[in-house]
């Protein structure tokens, strides 16, 4: 099996040259794998970097867009230049440990009669996560660091495509190209990957856990006011574009309860949940609760998961629900 490792780049030069020193250094040779980097038109010296890197390179390509086009369309441009048997989706901030491909080669010859996705273990660095609280609510995410309560229900082997995430999955090329490659309609922040890994299982694809594959998600960009902006772009953008492209998802998942309510088609529960929702996720009760969480995060006496889940999705509410460009948080 040969891995095509896909890696899309935005003016983050530094992270870029870590992420391909950790790919360099794999315990597979060179000739088992390529490395894909789509600069998606970067304004830093990423161009003249990448240049220099592929001169002095065996199995590294670069590609430029000549217009930025945002993650999902970059990851496709990488895509359809590759030639491997495995697509290895790798973000320019993960710097991977040696033995990675080789965790997802094995797991690949292991299941092989299966048709199977993967998902690593990624972690943020220990020294990120022990200055913010709501870092740690982001790890504890992930899905080798789930709380057991948080994993009831959940399948290592055969887990939910919101599971599926470009943080070192993989998967078959050729199933990547049988659901269509990646949503080109989401240009912002979020569900690109979460629609990919649903279309992998509407197609019968099984997402696997490979705790094998380890990998530091080496972004110190972990505070609270750095994701308020992510989950409203989630909300403003993703989940719009979500409930167009993919309803029946949105409908089976717990976005459908940040949806309008729709008083001919749903049942009393749903309502009452909904405007429960809509009343707490106000700026009444959602700007206080922001402020706090913003005050407390670097202190680990008030690391509250219930205000985490809580604030994410009031972020993704004011998105829902509003056209603002967000440039910068103030208070």
């Amino acid at each position: 099996m040969f891995i095509s490792v896909i890696v899309p780049t935005y003016n983050r030069v530094d992270t870029l040259h870590k992420c391909l020193q950790h790919l360099s250094n794999q315990t597979i040779g060179k000739e088992n794998y390529e490395v894909i980097v789509v600069d998606d038109c970067s304004s830093d010296n990423t161009p003249e970097f990448c240049k220099n890197y592929v001169a002095i390179s065996e199995n590294v390509k670069y590609i430029r867009n000549e217009k930025n086009l945002g993650l999902a369309t970059t990851r496709n441009v990488g895509i359809r230049e590759s030639k491997g048997d495995i697509l290895m989706f790798l973000d320019n901030d993960l710097l991977i440990s040696n033995t990675f491909l080789e965790a997802h080669l094995n797991q690949y010859r292991l299941k092989q009669h299966e048709d199977i996705a993967l998902v690593s273990d990624v972690t943020y660095q220990p020294e990120d996560l022990d200055r913010t609280n709501f870092g740690r609510f982001i790890q504890s995410r992930a899905i080798g660091y789930r709380a057991e309560k948080y994993m009831d229900g959940i399948n290592v082997s055969d887990l939910p495509s919101n599971f599926f995430a470009g943080g070192g999955s993989s998967c078959k090329r050729e199933d990547a190209f049988k659901i269509g490659l990646f949503e080109e309609g989401l240009k912002k922040y979020g569900s690109e990957d979460e629609v990919f890994g649903y279309r992998l299982k509407k197609s019968g694809v099984k997402i696997v856990f490979c705790p094998s594959a380890k990998l530091i998600h080496f972004d110190s960009n972990i505070l609270p006011q750095y994701w308020k902006i992510k989950y409203i772009e989630l909300g403003r953008y993703s989940l719009k574009t979500l409930k167009e492209k993919e309803p029946e998802l949105v409908e089976n998942s717990l976005y459908n309860l940040l949806m309008p309510i729709d008083t001919k088609k749903e049942g009393i529960k749903t309502i009452l949940s909904k405007l429960t929702i809509k009343l707490f996720s106000s700026s009444l009760f959602r700007v206080p609760i922001e402020k706090f969480v913003f005050a407390t995060d670097g202190n680990k006496k008030f690391y509250t998961d219930i205000l985490y889940r809580y604030i994410t999705m009031a972020w993704i509410i004011e998105g829902f629900n509003s056209n603002k460009q967000i440039e910068k948080v103030e208070y």
